[in-house]
């Protein structure tokens, strides 16, 4: 196909179908003909930067010669980051995707990082979806933006960029692994599309671009729905109500679940059984689930909470009553007054201070000890339990002791030896609440 009107026709032709954020630019450059176009149209913004990353396999050395060339002829500023990956990983592609986003993102701290997909990459990785059986955000295929990345040349063919790339004398080389038939994607490019186009559809790239922009104005919609799902978040753990999510059309819940694992894992939102675990654990046909990276799923009252493994609890504190501490997530504050508060909530409990102290600790709660009750005793797990704490909070839950016992939980309740009486002149005052970002 020749290009329309030579060089400069070309060349105009990229520019009017791309479409460049604003800011600081930085291009992941592989050597290739796509990334060099790419990177001529980078090179028109003031302060853009160019990037190799060197993944350290047999013909990276070659790749990141031809990068520095194409940046050296568009004097663009440039950076080689190493990110090794093992070839022979049996999921190579992806773990290659990942160790190089992850390289590009640290090298690009506050920039946009640009890579060089075009229309073609949009075709293979739709096809690629449709035979792993995906759903619509997998049709939908490659994201144009999806900040920090961008990927402003989804809307130009291979063979424009490679006859674009000749015309300005771009050095780039081929990457040898393109031509490998071990990758998967070399394969769906090399023989399986060639082949439906040959006997089923000679527009079989278009109409595959057209099924990615249908299911990307449906997943777009879907998700606008479920990001109004609201979740709470802290760097312990996600929440959600669980009757919102039995609600909810099975792929909104699931969209929200999805985000829900994202605000705890960054950019990998898991997988689809990840997400319909949880969905079981909000509708209560399972107690809890073992997700992927460590996390659990668990309900809690009203809500399904997901979280990593809990750290340790916090050391003991030796404290003189009244006092104001931090321990472990929380807030603490023990305030000696003389009459009761007016108002009680259910973060305060309220002993007799003249039974309590002044010399006390503070410490972590051992689920399986026992604090008074005036009619026997309750085991402190099954108290903090009654009392709405979380599963996953409880063996880091602080107590107060005296003595060696237990006065008072705080937040939950007070031992019998401490509870106010006739003629309490001074009241002890034992709040607690989440430091920093709310909790639950």
């Amino acid at each position: 196909m020749a290009p329309p009107g030579g060089v400069d026709g070309l060349a105009q032709s990229v520019r009017d179908r791309t479409n460049l954020p604003a800011g600081r630019l930085l291009v992941a450059l592989s050597g290739g003909a796509d990334s060099a176009v790419c990177a001529w149209l980078v090179a028109e913004r003031p302060g853009a930067r160019a990037v190799f990353v060197d993944h350290g396999l047999p013909f990276s050395s070659q790749l990141g010669a031809a990068a520095g060339a194409i940046a050296r002829r568009l004097d663009l500023p440039f950076d080689t980051v190493p990110a090794p990956v093992d070839p022979a990983s049996p999921s190579f592609e992806d773990v290659a995707r990942r160790a190089r986003y992850a390289a590009l993102s640290a090298a690009g701290d506050g920039y946009s990082i640009v890579t060089g997909h075009t229309a073609d990459d949009q075709a293979e990785t739709v096809l690629g979806n449709v035979l792993r059986g995906s759903g619509t955000r997998g049709l939908a295929g490659i994201p144009a933006r999806r900040p920090p990345l961008v990927r402003p040349m989804l809307g130009i063919w291979r063979w424009e960029t490679r006859a674009l790339a000749d015309q300005l004398e771009l050095p780039y080389i081929d990457d040898p692994d393109n031509a490998s038939p071990e990758r998967r994607r070399n394969r769906l490019r090399s023989q399986l599309i060639p082949q439906l186009e040959r006997e089923y559809n000679p527009q079989l790239r278009s109409a595959l671009l057209r099924t990615a922009a249908i299911a990307r104005e449906d997943d777009d919609a879907l998700e606008q729905r479920a990001r109004a799902v609201p979740i709470r978040s802290d760097l312990e753990a996600a929440v959600v109500s669980a009757s919102l999510l039995q609600v909810l059309p099975r792929p909104v819940a699931v969209r929200a679940v999805r985000s829900l694992l994202t605000s705890l894992r960054g950019p990998q939102p898991g997988n689809r059984k990840e997400a319909l675990d949880v969905l079981a654990v909000a509708a209560g046909r399972q107690a809890g689930a073992e997700l992927a990276d460590g996390l659990r799923v668990e309900r809690e009252g009203a809500h399904v909470a997901v979280f990593p493994p809990p750290p340790p609890a916090a050391p003991a504190q030796a404290l003189t009553l009244p006092a104001h501490v931090r321990f472990d997530r929380w807030d603490v504050a023990f305030d000696e007054v003389g009459d009761v508060p007016p108002y009680i909530g259910s973060e305060v409990v309220v002993a007799d201070a003249d039974r309590i102290g002044p010399e006390v600790g503070l410490r972590a709660a051992r689920l399986d000890e026992r604090i008074e009750i005036g009619t026997g005793s309750k085991r402190v797990g099954d108290a903090l339990a009654e009392g709405g704490v979380p599963r996953r909070l409880r063996h880091r839950w602080p107590v107060l002791e005296a003595d060696g016992e237990i006065v008072l939980i705080p937040g939950v309740r007070v031992a019998a030896a401490a509870w106010r009486r006739e003629g309490t002149t001074r009241y002890l005052v034992a709040r607690i609440s989440v430091i920093g970002p709310e909790g639950t």
